[in-house]
């Protein structure tokens, strides 16, 4: 049985969650009440969504994709204060 690989996974998800919303967290991480507000959104938009960890050039962040672009507008515009850089972004 061929094993998928986490760059097809990707390529599929990217197909029906093609509005992402990259996040680098702060040194220390996110604060408690940042982390639990993410949770929160997330449970909102349950089934709609996906998440991936990646590091890239030295930095790791985190990869929040939604079906929904005005999910992700809210989403990023949300939680870009919180994050040392912040990225939004619709595949093509």
């Amino acid at each position: 049985m061929p094993r998928v690989t986490s760059a097809k996974r990707r390529r599929g998800t990217s197909a029906k969650h093609s509005h992402c919303v990259d996040l680098v967290p702060p040194p220390e991480g996110f604060p408690d009440s940042v982390e639990e507000d993410i949770i929160q959104f997330l449970e909102r938009c349950s089934g709609t969504f996906e998440l991936h960890g990646e590091i890239a050039t030295g930095d790791a962040f985190i990869r929040y994709c939604f079906e929904q672009s005005a999910d992700a507008e809210a989403f990023h515009a949300r939680f870009e204060s919180a994050a040392d850089k912040a990225v939004f972004k619709t595949a093509t």
